[in-house]
């Protein structure tokens, strides 16, 4: 599987064991090892390894690989710090690099594409996962070495200076977490066939307060006076995502009445906040039947303490007060996974968020 005919052996200094803070270094005899794995047409891999006792100190690739970079809303687009603001040279995972000669690579979970930096390539939010399909434009970017897809002021349709009008904050921030939950599913998941398909994802779709699953695509729309735009929240791309994941497992189609509750976990554990959208609404907070959220600004809140009510919502509570609605079903469900996550596991067992 590999070559190692450039190894050596060398001293090297590195930080004593068991030493203080200021008394130096001390050396250790170094193997320096460098393997060429014939999969990768561009890399120089080089690894340091303790002759002694075997320790692994670095290893890495040598060679400059082209990067994808962009600015993306990590969690939310309300505005609050640290993240609910646009964070800058976010990784492009999983994207199709097209170079000179027409051939297709895919950058890799850090957005890195096995290929020399200075190569000319064209990209567009488009990979084997993720396809997005932005109602304000298409989306091309051509250039070499670090490409980075920029950010914009505003919502919605505005754009950066490159890029295409396509290359809004919607797909750019989701293209990143659609690809990050996916790669996240497939890792538990590795024979589910519909996690190995691409995904359409529709953006700055002309309404607002809203998303969904259809079946086949997620859908975001735009921001108004009353919601931001539903494509910049990151728990609402997981939720609607969930309910593929949810009409693609081992029992197809939307699971009844529990289907809302699962999509919510699924936002809440990847993002691990029980406040699902956060920023969703402008100036108020949800509620659930009357029950109002304490400090949640998304959609639901499924951890009962942060309620008014401060109880659960149990069946019986649905029965009589949900008038059928789903999303107020879901509660239920949402909630007794939340609160063994967060309560339970941890009381019982020891467990943490890990």
């Amino acid at each position: 599987d590999y070559i190692n005919n450039t190894n050596s052996i060398k001293p090297s200094s590195a930080p004593s064991s068991g030493t203080s803070f200021g008394e130096g270094y001390s050396h250790h005899l170094i193997y320096r090892i460098c393997p060429k794995f014939t999969t990768n047409p561009a890399e120089k891999i080089e690894a340091l390894i303790d002759a002694h006792t075997g320790k692994l100190y670095s290893f890495k690739n040598k060679i400059d690989l082209l990067q994808i970079r962009g600015s993306v809303f990590p969690t939310s687009n309300d505005g609050l710090l640290p993240d609910g603001v646009i964070m800058h040279k976010w990784p492009m995972p999983y994207m199709t690099v097209t170079d000179a000669l027409g051939r297709k690579f895919t950058t890799d979970h850090g957005g890195s594409a096995p290929l020399v930096g200075d190569e000319s390539v064209t990209i567009s939010f488009v990979g084997p996962y993720v396809r997005m399909n932005d109602a304000c434009g298409v989306s091309e970017l051509r250039g070499s070495w670090d490409l980075d897809w920029g950010t914009s002021i505003g919502s919605d349709c505005s754009k950066t200076s490159t890029g295409g009008l396509g290359n809004t904050h919607s797909s750019r921030s989701g293209f990143y977490e659609l690809n990050m939950i996916k790669a996240m599913a497939r890792s538990h998941l590795p024979n589910n066939e519909w996690l190995k398909q691409t995904l359409v994802a529709n953006m700055n779709l002309h309404s607002s307060c809203n998303a969904f699953w259809d079946g086949e695509s997620v859908n975001f729309y735009r921001g108004s006076a009353q919601c931001r735009n539903t494509g910049e929240i990151s728990a609402v791309f997981d939720h609607e995502w969930g309910h593929g994941l949810d009409d693609n497992d081992v029992t197809p189609g939307i699971s009844e009445p529990s289907g809302e509750g699962i999509a919510d976990i699924y936002a809440a554990i990847r993002l691990n906040d029980s406040c699902v959208g956060r920023g969703f609404w402008k100036g108020r907070k949800c509620d659930a039947a009357g029950d109002a959220c304490l400090e949640c600004t998304g959609v639901r809140d499924i951890d009962y303490r942060k309620m008014q009510s401060k109880s659960p919502h149990t069946l019986s509570w649905a029965i009589a007060n949900c008038n059928n609605s789903v999303h107020c079903l879901g509660l239920v469900y949402s909630e007794a996974i939340w609160s063994l996550y967060t309560q339970k596991l941890p009381q019982l067992y020891g467990y943490d968020a890990n």
